[in-house]
């Protein structure tokens, strides 16, 4: 064996040679990569000077275990106000007409305003030449118990639409 290697001598060498740099590039890319993770790593810890990984990590989770025990409360309390909103009075419309022949301008009016679910009120001005009546009727669902005039029929359709 030793013989072979004697003969080959110039062969054994250079394949000795390109071992030591095939190994040379290896150790090169490990510690470029060993440079990066440690710049990372650096990067990592420069929030919080004085810690470990570990110190760290377990800092980030109590947070995180804090944020989301806030962000469940937000959700609570937005979904509160959501249905809270639903009984405001967020609809309405107005409409003024000429209720009598006889009268000058558009002086009589209906008026609608309602939540969400379509309850509220329509209020009714009718205006003649010598008096003035205000009607009041309540809406359930977009509807009245009371008798509704075409115009309150509409300005409640207007409401609901808007």
């Amino acid at each position: 064996m030793w013989g072979v290697i004697v003969t080959n001598q110039t062969g054994v060498i250079l394949g000795m040679i390109l071992l030591q740099l095939v190994v040379v590039v290896i150790m090169i890319r490990y510690i470029l990569a060993l440079k990066k993770l440690k710049r990372q790593y650096h990067d990592l810890l420069k929030y919080s000077p004085g810690q470990n990984l570990d110190d760290l990590l377990l800092h980030l989770g109590t947070r995180v275990s804090a944020n989301e025990e806030a962000l469940a409360s937000l959700d609570k309390n937005l979904n509160y106000w959501i249905e809270q909103g639903k009984c405001h009075m967020q609809k309405w419309a107005l409409l003024r007409y000429k209720a009598f022949a006889n009268s000058g301008g558009d002086q009589s009016f209906s008026f609608a305003l309602l939540d969400a679910e379509g309850d509220g009120i329509v209020l009714s001005s009718i205006c003649g030449r010598d008096e003035s009546r205000i009607y009041a009727k309540t809406i359930k669902k977009g509807k009245s118990s009371y008798a509704l005039s075409s115009e309150e029929v509409e300005v409640i359709r207007q409401a609901l639409e808007s």
